[in-house]
C-alpha cells in the first residue's frame, strides 16, 4: 500500500527573506530546519498503517456442474482474494442449496441425491459466491422384473401385473422415468400405455391378450429406444426348436453430429469379440471388475486375451466364440451364422470405442430365448458407451494412466465427453426359421 507523507508544498525548504527585510540569524536557521525536520518526522509516523487483509471475493470452479445419476461426485474449488486482489489464506464453508438435489462435503465434493437444480455455495465471513448443480438421472438400462413367461386366455387379462424396473448409470433407481407399453405381437394392449416409475425405478402395467392363439408380444421402451419384451403363451405352443441360428448387425453411429464434444479424428471401433455361452459362464457386467481380456479389449482394440478367456469356457459352460470385423463410425458390421442353442442361450459381444482410454460398448449374457422358452425372431439392442474402470484417462486421446485398484464397469451416457445419445444398435435377428 502506498504511504503518504505530510509537510508542506515546499518541501520543509526555508523561505528567502523578502527584499529590503532583515534576514534571520544563523542560529536561526538552524532552529528553523531543526524544527522542519522534526514535521516531516511527526507526519511519517502519523501516517496510515498497512491494512490487515480480508477476504473480498471467491471465485468457484467450475462455475456450474452436471450430475447425471444417484451419488455421482463432482469436485468444486474455491479461490479467496483480498482487498488488493492478491490471494487470501482462509478457508470457505460450502453449503448445499436443497440437500433433496445433492449434499456437498467440507472439501466441496458434491454428491448427487436426487434431480432438479440447487445452488451451491462457498462463504468466508459475510464474503460468498455461488454455482449451479444439475442433477438430472438419465436412464441407462432396463429389465423385467415380473410378469414374463404367462399363459393366458385370448382376450382376456393376465393374472400378474407386467413391471419392469429402470436404473441410471450407477444402478440405482431411477424416478419418474417414462416407459412406453405396446403390442409387438398378437395385438393385445396394455394398461395404462405409459407409466412413470416410482421411487423403486419400477413401471408397472396390466396386459390384456389380443385375439388368436400362439405367441404374444409386448415391449417396454424407454424414449431413445432401450426396452425389454414381455411374452405370454395363448393356447398350447409346439416343443421349441434346440437351436437357432442368428445374424448380428452392428450399426455405429458414433458422430460429431451425435457426440460433438472434442469428437476425435479416425473414430472406428475394434474387431467385435464374444461369445455364445450359458448363465453358468458371465465375461463381465457393469459394476463388476473387468478381467485382463477386457482391459485388453477395451485400451487396446486387442482380442487374444478376451477370446483366450471365452475359449476356457468351452465347452462346459460356452458353445462358441462370436468374431466380428473392425469398423470406421459412422459404419455397419454384419456377423452371419452364430448359432445359439437351449442349452447356451446366451449371447456376450464387446468392441472397442477408439480412439479413447478404455471405453467400449457391448452386451453381456443376452438372452435369445423369450420367457415362454421360444426363440426370438428379432431383438434391437441400444448401446452406450461404457468405461472399463482401468486407466484414468478422461478424454478420447488421453495419455495412459493405470487405475488402481480397478474401478467397477460403469455408463457413460451423457457424461462428458459423451452427449445422451446412443453410441449404436445390435440388431440380432433370426434366419433359419
Amino acid at each position: 500500500m502506498r504511504m503518504r507523507f505530510g509537510g508542506s508544498p515546499s518541501g520543509g525548504r526555508r523561505r528567502r527573506p523578502a527584499a529590503g527585510k532583515p534576514g534571520t540569524r544563523s542560529g536561526g536557521r538552524r532552529a528553523s530546519a531543526c524544527c522542519a525536520a522534526a514535521l516531516a518526522l511527526s507526519a511519517l509516523g502519523c501516517g496510515s498503517e498497512p491494512e490487515e487483509p480480508r477476504p473480498e471475493a471467491i471465485a468457484i470452479a467450475p462455475k456450474s456442474a452436471a450430475l447425471v445419476y444417484l451419488n455421482a461426485t463432482a469436485r468444486f474449488s474455491a479461490t479467496i482474494t483480498d482487498q488488493n486482489g492478491d490471494a487470501f489464506d482462509g478457508e470457505v464453508t460450502w453449503s448445499s442449496g436443497d440437500r433433496n438435489v445433492f449434499a456437498v462435503s467440507a472439501d466441496g465434493e458434491v454428491t448427487a441425491n436426487g434431480s432438479g437444480e440447487a445452488t451451491l455455495t462457498a462463504s468466508i465471513g459475510d464474503v460468498s459466491a455461488t454455482a449451479e448443480v444439475f442433477v438430472e438421472q438419465l436412464p441407462t438400462g432396463m429389465a423385467v422384473l415380473s410378469g414374463d413367461g404367462q399363459t393366458g386366455a385370448a382376450e382376456s387379462p393376465l393374472p400378474q401385473p407386467l413391471a419392469v424396473r429402470v436404473v441410471d448409470g450407477g444402478g440405482s433407481p431411477a424416478r419418474g422415468i417414462e416407459v412406453a407399453f405396446t403390442a409387438a405381437a398378437g395385438d393385445g394392449a396394455a394398461d395404462p400405455q405409459a407409466a412413470e416409475t416410482g421411487a423403486d425405478g419400477i413401471a408397472r402395467a396390466e396386459w390384456t391378450l389380443g385375439a388368436g392363439a400362439g405367441v404374444q408380444l409386448l415391449r417396454a421402451s424407454l424414449e431413445g429406444g432401450a426396452n425389454v419384451e414381455f411374452a405370454a403363451a395363448v393356447g398350447r405352443l409346439d416343443p421349441a426348436p434346440d437351436s437357432a441360428v442368428y445374424r448380428i448387425v452392428f450399426d455405429a453411429t458414433w458422430s460429431a453430429r451425435t457426440h460433438p464434444t472434442d469428437f476425435p479424428a479416425g473414430p472406428h471401433f475394434s474387431p467385435l469379440i464374444g461369445g455364445v455361452h450359458s448363465d453358468r459362464a458371465s465375461f463381465w457386467e457393469v459394476g463388476g471388475t473387468s478381467s485382463p481380456g477386457m482391459e485388453s479389449m477395451a485400451e487396446t482394440g486387442a482380442t487374444r486375451l478376451l477370446s483366450d478367456e471365452i475359449d476356457d469356457e468351452i465347452p462346459h459352460n460356452a458353445f462358441a466364440l462370436i468374431r466380428g470385423s473392425g469398423s470406421g463410425s459412422p459404419g455397419r458390421v454384419a456377423i452371419g451364422d452364430v448359432v445359439v442353442r437351449q442349452d447356451y442361450p446366451l449371447v456376450t459381444l464387446v468392441t472397442m470405442i477408439a480412439p479413447s482410454p478404455d471405453w467400449f460398448v457391448g452386451v453381456t449374457g443376452y438372452s435369445l430365448l423369450n420367457g415362454v422358452g421360444r426363440w426370438t425372431d428379432e431383438r434391437r439392442v441400444v448401446l452406450y458407451p461404457l468405461d472399463a474402470g482401468t486407466d484414468d484417462g478422461t478424454g478420447y486421446t488421453s495419455a495412459d494412466a493405470d487405475t488402481s485398484p480397478r474401478e467397477p464397469i460403469g455408463n457413460l451416457r451423457g457424461l462428458k465427453p459423451f452427449s445422451k445419445e446412443q453410441i449404436g444398435t445390435f440388431t440380432l435377428t433370426r434366419v433359419d426359421g
